[in-house]
C-alpha cells in the first residue's frame, strides 16, 4: 500500500512538470510567432520623405508662364502690317503692306537709313517742315517712335483725308495736287487710291534707279508692276 501511495505522488510531480513545460513551449512560440512592429522614422526621415515627393510633383508639373510685359505708352501699339486700299474700288484690288518693315528697316531709296514717319504720314510734322505740294500741319513735333510714344494725338489713317471717289463724307472736301503725267502737268483729286500711288511708287522707282538689284527682291515692285502689289478682286 505504501508503494502505491509513492507511486501516485511520482506520477502527480511528473505530470505537473510536463503541464509547465508544455505552457513555456507555447509562449515561446507565440513570442516567435508575433510580427514585429515597425518603429516611428524620426522627424528627419520624414522631411527628406516630404522633400522627395515635392520635388518629383515640382517636375511633373508644367512650368509657370512669365507675366507679359506691358506695351509702351498706355498700352499702345503699332500694327506690324495693313491693308491698302481695303475694299478698293479698282479692278486691281487691294495691297497688303508691310508697315513694321518700311518703319524699322533700312528701306530708304539708297538703302542706308530707316524712313521717316512724315514722308507717308505728311501732315505730322510742323508747318515749318512742310514742301509743296504739301500744305496741312497737325502737329507741332515731327512724328517719330519716341514722339508717338509720348503723346495722347492719334496718327490718321490716310483715308481720313484722302477718301475714296463717291465716298466724301458730308462737310469735307477731296484735296487736290497738281502733278506731272506723261510729260504734262494736270490737276487732279488726290483720292485714296492716287495718294497711295504717288507715294509708294515714287518711292520703289527711286529705289530701283538708285539699286537696280532690288528689282529681283520678291515683292518688290515699281510703278509698272501692278500685279506684284495688288490683290485681284
Amino acid at each position: 500500500m505504501r508503494h502505491l501511495t509513492k507511486l501516485l505522488i511520482v506520477l502527480s510531480f511528473g505530470l505537473v512538470a510536463a503541464v509547465l513545460v508544455m505552457s513555456d513551449a507555447g509562449r515561446s512560440s507565440s513570442a516567435q510567432v508575433a510580427p514585429k512592429a515597425n518603429p516611428t522614422p524620426p522627424a528627419a526621415a520624414n522631411a527628406a520623405a516630404n522633400a522627395a515627393a515635392n520635388a518629383a510633383a515640382n517636375a511633373a508639373a508644367p512650368p509657370a508662364q512669365p507675366a507679359s510685359t506691358p506695351p509702351a505708352s498706355g498700352g499702345k501699339t503699332i500694327p506690324k502690317d495693313f491693308i491698302l486700299g481695303k475694299n478698293s474700288q479698282s479692278e486691281d484690288g487691294e495691297v497688303p503692306f508691310g508697315h513694321d518693315t518700311h518703319a524699322f528697316k533700312q528701306y530708304s531709296p539708297d538703302g542706308k537709313s530707316t524712313m521717316a514717319c512724315v514722308e507717308c504720314h505728311h501732315t505730322d510734322q510742323p508747318k515749318s517742315a512742310l514742301k509743296p505740294p504739301l500744305s496741312t500741319s497737325e502737329r507741332d513735333v515731327a512724328l517719330t517712335l519716341d514722339s508717338w510714344r509720348a503723346s495722347t494725338q492719334k496718327v490718321k489713317g490716310c483715308r481720313e483725308c484722302h477718301f475714296q471717289s463717291g465716298n466724301i463724307p458730308d462737310g469735307s472736301t477731296m484735296p487736290s495736287a497738281t502733278i506731272t503725267e506723261r510729260g504734262k502737268q494736270v490737276t487732279k483729286d488726290l483720292n485714296n487710291e492716287l495718294a497711295y500711288h504717288i507715294n509708294c511708287n515714287t518711292c520703289h522707282d527711286a529705289a530701283a534707279k538708285v539699286r537696280p538689284e532690288v528689282k529681283s527682291r520678291p515683292g518688290f515692285a515699281t510703278s509698272t508692276d501692278c500685279k506684284t502689289c495688288h490683290r485681284p478682286n
